[in-house]
């Protein structure tokens, strides 16, 4: 089975609604970012949020873990509302986020990056056996075995990309935001983290990932959203909107 065609079957047995984001708007520095957004992943999906830097990806990301203050709306995962939790409490809910700028522990190991949040959170999660945790991350990202004692600062773009993403699956979540994973790395590396997300996806973690690169995902997600001007303004099956000459003129800047 091809890759498209999983991603296919994926969405014909997808389950009930895993995260339902509705009229959300998020408010930064006292303005308004994005306006009425409204998306949902479904138990088993994998979900595509494209749009051009600046258009509302990171802001809607950031207010579904609750680090970005919301001006109206709702973000329901799995029957609970999470705007009313604080935001370190959401990980331990089950949702598993890679931030944009990957925000690694500098200073520490890749290893060390991978236990801290089981250390802090773990309990919460149910986790009883840390290295066996550890090690199944290691045999996820194979390129990252001989970089686990490297300090993550001395690591190259990719490699960091894939400890932010190893971070982000310590907590064994259910759900996994990741904010551009393939952005600015090289074509080669763009295809070899792509196979290791679609490992990911074979796990059952739903996943939501935002990219500014629209031909980045549709051999990888079940259905997508487009975003500009922090509304949403178009979803559906990802390679006819990656094929879009307006979606291809948003991602460019040139829409209006």
């Amino acid at each position: 089975m091809s890759q498209r065609d999983a991603a296919v079957d994926r969405e014909a047995t997808a389950g009930d609604p895993l995260l339902e984001v509705s009229n959300l708007s998020a408010v930064v520095q006292g303005f308004e970012v994005t306006h009425g957004i409204d998306l949902e992943v479904r138990e088993g999906e994998a979900v595509a949020l494209v749009g051009r830097n600046g258009a509302g990806k990171t802001s809607t990301f950031r207010s579904i873990m609750g680090l970005t203050p919301v001006a109206n709306g709702s973000v329901r995962f799995d029957g609970e509302e999470l705007l009313d939790l604080r935001s370190e409490l959401i990980p331990k809910r089950g949702i598993g986020y890679q931030p944009e700028n990957r925000d690694l522990f500098t200073g520490m190991t890749v290893e060390e990056n991978f236990r801290l949040p089981i250390w802090t959170s773990g309990r919460a999660r149910g986790i009883d056996d840390e290295d066996a945790l550890v090690e199944d991350i290691f045999d996820l990202f194979t390129e990252l075995e001989g970089r686990r004692n490297a300090e993550v600062q001395n690591l190259s773009g990719g490699q960091g990309k894939m400890t932010a993403i190893g971070r982000a699956l310590a907590l064994q979540p259910d759900l996994l935001l990741l904010d551009e994973p393939l952005e600015g790395l090289a074509p080669v590396v763009v295809e070899n983290l792509k196979s290791y997300l679609h490992e990911i996806i074979k796990r059952d973690i739903s996943v939501l990932i935002a990219e500014s690169n629209a031909s980045h995902v549709p051999d990888i997600v079940d259905r997508m959203y487009v975003i500009e001007r922090g509304e949403i303004v178009d979803s559906g099956d990802p390679e006819v909107l990656a094929e879009d000459e307006e979606i291809q003129m948003l991602m460019q800047g040139g829409g209006e």
